[in-house]
């Protein structure tokens, strides 16, 4: 019995007629290209909706297929607000889930009366034990391989080995496959490849199922990988090609496919119309989430894409000056450009409305310190604090049990890591001593064990190689140079590349890179030995917890903010090498992606986009030169608001916010684009403060300075020793100079 709510008016209300169309569509293949924030969820729902209220039609011919549980979960919501009793009946749920549910209904077919399914760690741990059998435990990463095997698969590429396969990489997937086939087991993986096989081979079953289920519905079709296309092909197309159910809707954006290191392509939902021919393409731009002007720069950014069906976003929501792009001369002045914006910000809106988005997670260390000063309570989104990072951690405890040789704690968190065959039962042993020897250092168990001859050799071998690199760190040198020591010592990134996929290696080597780079700075503020660099990592963390509370601003990487809206974004970091990553430099489609990544993070944004970039970063211990990302000069000047805040004061970078948001009437911030000067306001304070207050304004912490002899440094300390003479303290590649400020030229 149908529904009496499933009238014409419940899943027609409120809709534009673009999304009408496609909730209207009678039959056959449906592509609906629906740009960021146009409502794509509620046309699904409203589809599923309309089918419903249609006599022909009963839930259990529906399946509306997503990519998250999350995803999932809302359209069920939405349906079961509408009818509970249908929302039942229906599935929806992920591609994994509906294959898993078909495996269990047809175990028979696929010759598995019963199975297990292998998580993560299971995964990892039979890979593990195939590098054992073949003695190559030492030589490959097992969850490098498990990463490329399950690209492998989910690009069904399995079907030709010896084409894409690296032999040895041939070799233990052969093994892998195996040893799941004799335990009955099926990884995530195989739950879409089994299914494939079966509507591939055993025409009965495709019949069956195309029988069964008339409605097709999919969500995010740009993040589809190659299996799950074809999936979607042998769901909807008798072997000949033509379209065998009553209709297939597929909802997706070619301009928000960014996840290609996933085995995402976005040849999929680009040839949908090929491989499901006389598909009708309904086209939704209008947004309800952004100001017109954030949409026109998304726009404009976008359109240098080649891989892209054209559209042009737009919305009945006006505004001016809603888009602003800042250059700092540092990371440094970045986040106290990024904390200043946000306590005026947070006296409009609430902090939980504002995002601060970066390309990788390494860049999240100097906005978390700026927060951290300016006691703004933020939480990661997707991440965890940069401070309590499982690398940052380790190689902190290195330093800890450096300077204070009793530190239990840390003992026990670095003595086998990296890996040195020092495992729980050594542990055991060497604290049943020290808790006999309370007084004693770790030093002093170490060699006891070791003289004593009661570890076994290969791990005395072991222990001495330990205190041997820990010997090999002075305790008085600065934190950098120890934590760099350390790092070459232990191999410590060689352990990382083999403990962790590809990916995580990558941003876990840029996470130890970038306390690198926090170390030095701490050690150009005077702040260099390691026992006051860990107090200050400590007083940072004791007083980022002290922050903590209901309203806090959200710190993400752009992958993180798909899916999510915010009142204001900051997007940082917009340089060649940063954003676009090093990675993508010099491939089309990898910029293109990056340009994709770019429009997603862009398009977050409801009221307010701020766009910063920087002059200079430091590299182990360098200042090098940052050029702007390309990315930039695709916005055109007309609908984004340039700023040069390189020489700003503070109270400068607070009228910049305040006149941005409309508060301040009395005093204008100069706004300096790019290759112009900014003439000096007129003062009308007393003669004898004018001079004084000219040379504050002369010269700024964090400034980029020129000396003839020593290069190009970066402002620490400004000394005003009188009207006309300033001496300056600089960062130089040479290390901290005293210069009198005639030496000097701006830059």
């Amino acid at each position: 019995m149908k529904n009496e709510q499933l009238t014409h008016d419940t899943f027609l209300h409120h809709l534009n007629e673009p999304q009408q169309q496609a909730v209207l569509h009678e039959s056959g293949p449906l592509l609906v290209i629906a740009g960021a924030g146009s409502g794509k969820t509620r046309v699904i729902t409203s589809r599923i909706m309309r089918l419903l209220s249609k006599n022909t039609v009963i839930p259990q011919q529906i399946v509306a297929l997503t990519f998250t549980n999350k995803a999932a979960g809302e359209m069920k919501e939405r349906i079961a607000a509408q009818s509970a009793h249908h929302a039942r009946q229906l599935f929806i749920g992920t591609f994994h889930s509906y294959c898993l549910y078909l495996l269990k209904v047809h175990s028979s077919r696929i010759g598995y009366e019963t199975f297990s399914i292998l998580d993560a760690d299971d995964q990892l741990q039979l890979i593990t034990s195939i590098l054992k059998k073949t003695g190559s435990q030492k030589r490959y990463s097992p969850k490098n391989l498990m990463h490329q095997i399950s690209l492998l698969k989910c690009n069904d590429y399995h079907q030709d080995r010896d084409a894409f396969m690296d032999p040895f990489v041939k070799q233990v997937l052969m093994m892998y496959e195996h040893e799941k086939k004799l335990s009955k087991c099926l990884d995530f993986d195989d739950l879409l490849l089994q299914i494939l096989q079966l509507f591939k081979t055993d025409s009965s079953f495709k019949e069956f199922h195309q029988q069964a289920v008339r409605h097709l519905l999919v969500d995010e079709y740009q993040d589809t990988n190659r299996v799950q296309h074809e999936l979607l092909k042998q769901m909807a197309l008798t072997p000949g090609g033509d379209f065998a159910i009553d209709s297939l809707c597929a909802v997706g954006d070619e301009d928000q496919s960014i996840y290609s290191w996933r085995g995402a392509t976005v040849a999929n939902i680009l040839e949908f119309k090929t491989d499901f021919p006389d598909t009708k393409m309904v086209t939704i731009a209008q947004n309800y989430r952004s100001a017109e002007p954030i949409l026109q720069v998304a726009n404009h950014i976008i359109k240098y894409n080649l891989q892209r069906t054209p559209k042009q976003l737009w919305s009945t929501k006006e505004g001016a000056d809603r888009v602003r792009i800042v250059t700092c001369v540092s990371s440094y002045q970045e986040g106290e450009l990024i904390a200043h914006g946000i306590k005026q910000l947070r006296t409009h809106q609430q902090l939980n409305s504002i995002a601060l988005l970066y390309r990788a997670h390494y860049q999240s260390r100097t906005l978390e310190e700026a927060l951290i000063r300016h006691s703004i309570p933020y939480v990661i989104i997707g991440g965890i604090q940069f401070y309590e990072r499982k690398e940052i951690k380790d190689l902190l405890a290195y330093l800890r049990l450096l300077v204070n040789p009793f530190d239990r704690v840390a003992f026990a968190r670095i003595i086998n890591c990296p890996n040195r065959g020092l495992g729980d039962v050594f542990v055991e042993e060497f604290f049943a001593v020290w808790d006999q020897q309370p007084f004693w250092q770790f030093y002093e168990v170490a060699n006891h064990l070791i003289e004593q001859s009661l570890i076994v050799p290969s791990k005395r071998t072991a222990l001495k190689q330990f205190i041997h690199n820990m010997n090999s760190c002075s305790t008085t040198s600065n934190a950098h140079d120890a934590i760099e020591q350390l790092i070459k010592k232990i191999d410590y990134f060689d352990y990382l590349k083999h403990a962790f996929d590809l990916e995580q290696a990558h941003e876990k080597i840029e996470n130890c890179k970038e306390l690198l780079r926090a170390t030095k700075h701490f050690d150009d503020i005077g702040i260099s030995s390691i026992t006051d660099f860990l107090a200050q990592v400590t007083l940072m963390q004791e007083k980022a917890q002290k922050n903590e509370g209901e309203q806090r601003v959200h710190l993400m990487t752009l992958h993180a903010a798909k899916g999510l809206e915010f009142d204001t974004v900051m997007l940082t970091g917009l340089e060649e090498g940063v954003f676009p990553s090093p990675h993508a430099q010099h491939q089309l489609e990898s910029i293109e992606e990056e340009r994709r990544l770019l429009y997603v993070g862009i398009t977050r944004a409801r009221e307010r986009l701020l766009i910063t970039h920087v002059r200079y970063r430091s590299s182990f211990g360098t200042t090098t030169d940052q050029v702007a990302s390309r990315f930039l000069s695709e916005m055109p000047d007309h609908l984004a608001q340039r700023a040069d805040a390189s020489f700003w004061h503070e109270h400068q970078l607070k009228q910049f916010f305040s006149n941005w948001l409309g508060t301040t009437t009395a005093v204008k911030t100069h706004i300096r684009t790019f290759g112009t000067k900014t003439e000096p306001e007129k003062s009308t304070a007393p003669a004898q403060n004018v001079r004084a207050a000219t040379i504050a304004c002369t010269f700024q912490l964090n400034q980029p300075i020129k000396h003839a002899k020593f290069g190009i440094g970066i402002i620490k300390h400004i000394d005003k020793r009188s009207d006309d003479d300033v001496v300056l303290t600089a960062q130089f590649k040479a290390g901290l100079k005293k210069i009198k400020s005639s030496f000097v030229e701006k830059i």
